[in-house]
């Protein structure tokens, strides 16, 4: 018996080592696991930090390359600034300064480069609208259809923001939208897809609408200080138009040089909408003429009727296109600008348009030529009343 549980003892501590050798190898096991598990977490959290700090790269990107940034535009700006500080100046101290010849082309630069940046402007407002529109899609996707005007669209939804029943936001919509869009959004808005956006979302459409501002005021900066040298550099044209359609058609086009090629017929689309689905379904934001541009808003056309409002824009397209070509040859050659030729042309449009409206003149009555043969007849009668043979009679 003895010997027998001795050998047992035996075969018991043979088997215990194997039993730790065996959980020591499984505890290895699970912390080779463990520390692959940590090592996975680790890597994840990194590949996230790394696609953050990607995102917020390209966002720092997206800021630093924005147009308003521009050193040539900000040095431009503040040339213009300068000038109009020295034209304010002036005025106070009610001193005639006549400018000299070299600052007449520093001027006449200033104007060019004026216009080459608004159309900068258009593209960089153009684009900034796109993003917006890309941010904001998520929240309610049919504005952009319905609101198509870039500043519109950005008034609509600073107003909205996350607010998901548009009908809470009506009375403040009033003041920037047609009764009309407001009821089309609000009926859009209570079956839209659209989610609630992030905060993050939400700031960075936010910090667009603020880029879009800002871009509308150096926008209407620059306008202003084209409008105001348009008398001097173009008189005649703003004496037709106006100064501040001037603008408008100067910078559309780039210069005066560049106006001046534009021949009348391409003249009257200049400025012209496209239109668009939500045009043609009745949303249109700007109620102007498919087939006309800046002119049909000029003051000799809307003083036409309606029906008068295109014939009339061809007679000022045609007119314009004269009174472009003469101010630039005055300043390729040097003469003396002046606005006869513009008021000689507005003068004749009016007295043509005057007789266009005036009424058809009444039908004069005449009385009917006499009648030959009625006389022959009238002398027949009196030769056989006197007892004479019928004419007719002698020839037989």
């Amino acid at each position: 018996m003895a010997d027998a549980l001795l050998d047992d003892l035996d075969d018991l501590s043979d088997v215990e080592p194997e039993e730790e050798t065996n959980n020591n190898a499984a505890e290895v096991t699970a912390g080779n696991d463990d520390d692959g598990i940590i090592s996975a977490e680790h890597q994840d959290h990194n590949t996230a930090n790394g696609n953050n700090e990607t995102a917020t790269d390209a966002t720092n990107n997206n800021t630093n390359n924005r147009l308003l940034n521009n050193n040539a535009l900000q040095s431009h700006l503040q040339s213009i600034r300068t000038i109009q500080q020295k034209d304010n100046n002036t005025k106070m101290s009610s001193a005639h300064h006549k400018n000299s010849k070299e600052e007449d082309e520093h001027e006449h630069q200033l104007i060019l480069t004026s216009n080459k940046h608004l159309a900068s402007l258009r593209s960089e407002l153009h684009n900034t609208h796109l993003d917006i529109c890309k941010s904001y899609h998520p929240k309610f996707p049919e504005l952009e259809e319905l609101i198509t005007d870039p500043f519109q669209y950005r008034a609509a939804i600073g107003i909205i923001q996350n607010e998901l029943d548009v009908t809470n936001v009506n009375e403040q919509l009033n003041d920037v939208l047609s009764s009309n869009q407001i009821i089309t959004i609000s009926v859009a808005g209570s079956t839209t897809n659209g989610r609630m956006l992030t905060q993050e979302e939400l700031n960075q459409v936010n910090d667009a609408c603020l880029y879009l501002d800002e871009l509308q005021s150096v926008q209407n900066e620059l306008t202003s200080f084209v409008e105001s040298r348009m008398e001097q550099w173009s008189p005649s044209v703003c004496a037709l138009v106006g100064p501040a359609m001037a603008a408008q058609l100067l910078a559309s086009t780039g210069g005066l040089a560049e106006l001046a090629r534009v021949p009348s017929c391409n003249l009257q689309l200049l400025g012209k909408n496209r239109s668009t689905a939500s045009s043609r379904g009745g949303m249109a934001t700007q109620s102007r003429t498919q087939h006309a541009g800046f002119l049909i808003d000029c003051d000799l056309v809307q003083a036409c009727p309606n029906y008068l409002k295109m014939r009339a824009v061809k007679a000022v397209a045609g007119k314009l296109a004269l009174a472009v070509r003469c101010d630039h040859i005055n300043v390729e050659s040097g003469r003396q600008r002046t606005a006869d030729v513009g008021r000689k042309f507005k003068e004749e449009l009016r007295t043509k348009f005057g007789k266009w409206e005036e009424p058809d003149k009444a039908q004069v009555v005449k009385a009917l030529p006499k009648s030959l043969l009625a006389g022959r007849n009238l002398n027949e009668t009196m030769l056989v009343g006197e007892g004479q043979p019928h004419a007719k009679s002698l020839f037989l």
